[in-house]
């Protein structure tokens, strides 16, 4: 018979990861990692990994080079990319750049000067235009 840990679990929308350190009969720990999901007839379906004691430390390498890796590519890695280019990109605008955008526009600024100005996408321009209802204020 095996003994274990209390669960350490995280909710992730409709699945549920689960991480257990289990001991086996003869007193060998290991990891054992679950993830629970329910299926389209409402059933939980359950896969998971056992990493055993020997194997832990090349696992955690492993993972830990993927995770780094992952912040290499994921969402905060593409912020990064354009903020090189357009660095008030992802950030908030500002009562400040809302009156430089304002004033700006009201000069008859293109996109491309408004973006270079405020350091942003001409996209994110465009839609802080249209929220701010420029266009109605000083063309219509």
């Amino acid at each position: 018979m095996n003994t274990s840990t209390p669960s350490n679990y995280f909710y992730a929308g409709d699945r549920t990861y689960f991480f257990n350190i289990r001991k086996t009969k003869k007193g060998a720990s290991y990891l054992n990692i679950n993830i629970s999901q329910k299926d389209e007839e409402g059933k939980f379906k359950n896969k998971g990994i056992t990493v055993f004691e020997n194997e832990m430390k090349d696992f955690s390498m492993a993972l830990m080079r993927s995770v780094i890796n992952f912040k290499k590519t994921g969402q905060q890695a593409k912020i990064e990319e354009v903020q090189k280019i357009f660095p008030n990109a992802f950030k908030p605008w500002t009562k400040e750049s809302e009156e430089t955008l304002e004033v700006n526009f009201a000069a008859e600024k293109s996109l491309k000067e408004l973006s270079e100005i405020l350091g942003r996408k001409e996209s994110a321009i465009q839609a802080r235009i249209q929220k701010l209802r420029l266009e109605e204020k000083y063309i219509l």
